[in-house]
């Protein structure tokens, strides 16, 4: 009797001690949009819509292995008006979910994580503004004669194998590696390792008041189809309360004759005011060359004001405003808008403006 209680007594703790080693965090974000298009050949409009602004619940831990460290971090988005039709469309470990050992020679995670994409973007996605409003919307797409090709999968890359090393004198370099980058079709066949996938470098700089970077993005597909490569160079300066930065990018989507590239220059700007930070943001992504040839009016703009207010150290709200103006043969969105907001994307062309007064919770 003693044993069973004693078992019973063991079988009750240990799941306490596993659970009180891991954390929980997250962000819920969501707001009100009223969006309008115009200069559409298909027809115009406009609408009122909640938009998600990337919620998510993230469970992490890390263990102390003499001088190593374990760790893993399992994160999942949802929206926080309909969850998209959950759980197809919001899966368990649908965000940046990985295991890794750490230690003096920095870390090695294989997982499903964020990579190339919107290196030196805004800050309009990590506060209380839209997502939508995001420089993303151009540094993460490629658009010519009214296609509109995501690089890096302006999101997370599947299958990838990760390197970060140590912070010396203010300087990191991350490398990645993945068997298949767009999950599409097989991840390698035997005999043949070289078949598809994607290889990207970064290296950043932070310190006295300097951020700056430099990434490398080269992609195939699995069939050796298609493919597309992109770096992107920026950096920002803090002085007081001000703070400016530069991003320019060039990116290529396709092969051969079907190879389109467009190359994006973006500003952003922001300014501190206590718990208040105001944003702005001018980017403009160039005509697009497709095989070598300049295709007219392919090129867009997008610029975005807002206003972001800290009410505590876990709750801000903020209001922002994006402007998008796409040339004729041009096809660029707002970021997620299809996606999180339930807007339609735009037709080729076709232009976009958009107000928001949104919440953002952190846990």
């Amino acid at each position: 009797m003693k044993k069973s209680l004693l078992a019973i007594a063991i079988a009750a703790a240990v799941p306490a001690v596993a659970s009180a080693q891991v954390t929980v965090s997250g962000i819920i974000k969501g707001g009100v949009a009223s969006t309008s298009y115009s200069n559409g050949a298909s027809g115009n409009g406009s609408g009122l819509a909640v938009n998600d602004g990337s919620s998510r619940f993230i469970l992490s831990a890390t263990e102390k292995i003499g001088t190593l460290s374990g760790f893993f971090q399992v994160d999942t988005r949802f929206r926080v008006d309909d969850n998209g039709g959950a759980p197809s469309s919001s899966p368990l470990a649908s965000g940046n979910t990985f295991v890794g050992l750490g230690g003096g020679f920095g870390s090695v995670q294989i997982g499903k994580m964020d990579t190339h994409y919107c290196s030196g973007s805004d800050q309009h996605g990590s506060r209380a503004t839209a997502l939508t409003h995001s420089s993303c919307s151009l540094l993460g797409f490629v658009s010519g004669n009214g296609a509109n090709t995501a690089i890096a999968n302006a999101s997370r890359s599947s299958n990838v194998i990760r390197y970060t090393s140590p912070t010396m004198g203010g300087v990191s370099i991350q490398l990645n590696h993945s068997t298949a980058w767009a999950a599409a079709g097989s991840e390698g066949v035997v005999g043949d390792p070289g078949k598809g996938g994607a290889t990207h470098g970064q290296v950043t700089y932070s310190g006295q008041g300097i951020v700056a970077g430099f990434s490398s993005w080269d992609a195939r597909s699995e069939d050796k189809s298609t493919g597309q490569k992109g770096q992107t160079v920026w950096g920002s300066y803090q002085a007081g309360p001000v703070n400016i930065g530069l991003t320019y990018d060039t990116s290529s989507a396709g092969l051969g004759a079907s190879k389109a590239e467009r190359t994006v220059t973006s500003v952003p700007i922001r300014f501190a005011m206590g718990a208040t930070t105001f944003l702005g943001t001018w980017s403009k992504a160039s005509n697009a060359e497709i095989g070598g040839k300049d295709t007219a009016n392919s090129g867009a703009t997008l610029y975005s004001v807002g206003i972001a207010h800290d009410l505590s150290k876990r709750t801000s709200i903020g209001v922002s405003y994006g402007n998008l103006n796409n040339g004729a043969a041009a096809q660029y969105v707002m970021y997620t808008q299809a996606g999180l907001s339930g807007h339609a994307n735009t037709s080729k062309g076709q232009d976009m403006e958009q107000f928001y007064l949104g919440v953002r919770h952190t846990f």
